[in-house]
């Protein structure tokens, strides 16, 4: 498959003329302060979906009160319970759920071009030797905190240099951020497993990948990412990333990149320093946060963000998500293969 085919984005009549039914699903879980907005984007889409299959966490802030009435521009609402209230399980109840060929994840804590559903859809119908795709995910921020998180995040320092992320071209991918699929494709791979609390969308697409599907970036098709807007809950959320990809090497550990190593090898690495000779070990941390606060402090500047919190985002992010990926990686040891909660995928290839 040339990349040269694929290079441009398909014209619009090509958008219009597929057959295939379009759902999209939502994972959701006391958002109900961002439900109306997502509400109002879907709708604002310049092609509407056939539906809207949102998978509810048994929410206690008011949301399932919210959705209970819901509207999104005359698309079909439907809503779903998921008590197990992970991510994974809500993904795999609503694609039971949902009755389009074609399934386009998109998140509350994101926003999304006008024309995203037109672009991703429109791809997988231009181009059917692709089986799932994504686009360019900006990254954005809330507040004096966020904004210089998210500077940070946006760089390849921050999270890696994942192509999404920093404005990769077209071509195939590892991972698609908001993956739209096609619904036989996810229900080949077998839905999400929901071992992973996180890191299930790119441990999906990993299988996806396995059992002969293709991925594509199509950068024309643009989102933004909300990053979280306090020093404790990046690092919270930085540890989880990285715990539940300490499971994720276990069932693939052909995805290890290289990059992935520099995190926990920091971890390591000043660890041993401070343990076996404190002296030199304090003065080898110093020059670390040095380096790294540097870094940090010139990306916020130059997003008009505060240096000083720009320095501290990235020894949070690494030093989190290196120890939790050595946790995650201890804890899981022996995991093998793919375990998804019995009869889920079983149902969905019913539900026709």
């Amino acid at each position: 498959m040339s990349s040269d085919s694929m290079s441009g984005t398909p014209p619009l009549t090509t958008v219009a003329a597929g057959s295939e039914r379009v759902s999209v699903i939502v994972p959701s879980r006391d958002e109900v302060h961002n439900l109306p907005r997502v509400l109002a984007m879907i709708a604002a889409q310049t092609l509407r979906p056939d539906e809207l299959v949102i998978a509810d966490g048994m929410s206690t802030d008011g949301s399932r009160e919210l959705l209970a009435a819901a509207e999104a521009g005359g698309i079909p609402v439907r809503v779903v319970d998921n008590p197990d209230r992970i991510v994974p399980a809500g993904l795999n109840r609503a694609l039971e759920a949902a009755t389009g060929d074609i399934v386009a994840r998109m998140d509350t804590h994101a926003d999304y071009q006008p024309d995203y559903l037109e672009q991703v859809v429109g791809f997988l119908r231009a181009h059917p030797e692709v089986d799932a795709v994504g686009g360019a995910m900006a990254t954005a921020g809330r507040g004096p905190w966020g904004t210089a998180i998210a500077a940070t995040l946006s760089r390849p320092f921050g999270l890696g240099g994942a192509r999404h992320r920093v404005g990769g071209e077209a071509g195939p991918i590892q991972h698609v951020f908001s993956g739209c699929y096609r619904r036989e494709v996810l229900l080949r791979a077998g839905g999400w497993d929901e071992r992973f609390i996180a890191n299930e969308d790119f441990e999906a697409d990993l299988r996806v990948a396995e059992t002969g599907g293709t991925l594509w970036l199509h950068p024309a098709a643009r989102s933004t990412w909300y990053v979280r807007t306090s020093p404790a809950a990046l690092a919270k959320q930085m540890w989880r990333y990285g715990h539940y990809k300490g499971l994720t090497l276990h069932v693939h550990p052909d995805s290890l990149r290289l990059r992935q190593l520099v995190p926990p090898a920091v971890v390591v690495a000043l660890a041993v320093a401070l343990i076996a000779r404190p002296a030199l070990g304090a003065v080898v941390t110093a020059a670390y946060l040095l380096v790294a606060g540097a870094a940090g402090a010139r990306a916020a500047a130059a997003d008009g963000a505060s240096p000083l919190r720009g320095a501290c985002v990235p020894a949070i992010v690494h030093l989190s998500w290196g120890a939790g990926l050595i946790a995650g990686f201890v804890r899981f040891a022996g995991a093998r293969g793919t375990k998804i909660t019995a009869g889920r995928t079983a149902a969905a290839a019913s539900h026709r």
